[in-house]
């Protein structure tokens, strides 16, 4: 990963694995990225394939796995940026 840390990108990506491992949590993060509501439906969409990927990933592989998207013309800062907030009244508590 680069030299230059982003702590909103790493607390994305922390919160987003650990709320990924709950089957739950992880249905309601899925509804609420692809409603039609959210600003940012159609960039999931598109990036879904490595966003879940990224997600289901443990931290301990981040160098491997940053190897790997890089093989692919990404990086894995890259795709941390693309990991979704979750935000706005549609969010179901």
């Amino acid at each position: 990963m680069s030299e230059y840390v982003n702590y909103d990108d790493l607390a994305r990506l922390e919160y987003g694995r650990m709320f990924w491992r709950n089957p739950e949590m992880r249905q309601r993060l899925l509804d609420h990225w692809t409603d039609p509501r959210h600003p940012y439906r159609e960039r999931f969409l598109e990036r879904r394939t490595l966003v879940e990927r990224l997600l289901s990933s443990a931290k301990e592989d981040d160098a491997a796995l940053d190897q790997q998207l890089r093989a692919e013309d990404t990086s894995l800062r890259a795709v941390m940026r693309e990991i979704p907030p979750v935000f706005g009244s549609f969010w179901k508590s």
